[in-house]
């Protein structure tokens, strides 16, 4: 999972590539602001993972651009 935070608007935004139990690909995504229980979730389903490292790497460009910052995500195990 990617994480991009804004601080000075206080937004996040993060992506994620999942594959389902079918062998299918999704590139899953989420935003909302800090601190808040309100945001929103989109699914795009794509038809290879290779397209969904495409679709993510055109998001972190799109982040970065627009004044997010990358940040570490930790699994809990």
């Amino acid at each position: 999972m990617r994480r991009w935070v804004h601080p000075e608007k206080a937004r996040y935004y993060q992506a994620d590539l999942v594959e389902d139990l079918l062998g299918g690909w999704s590139v899953v995504t989420a935003w909302g602001g800090l601190g808040s229980r309100r945001g929103r979730m989109r699914t795009a389903w794509v038809a290879t993972r290779e397209e969904g490292m495409v679709r993510l790497a055109a998001i972190e460009k799109r982040r970065r651009q627009r004044g997010y910052r990358s940040i570490e995500t930790q699994y809990l195990v």
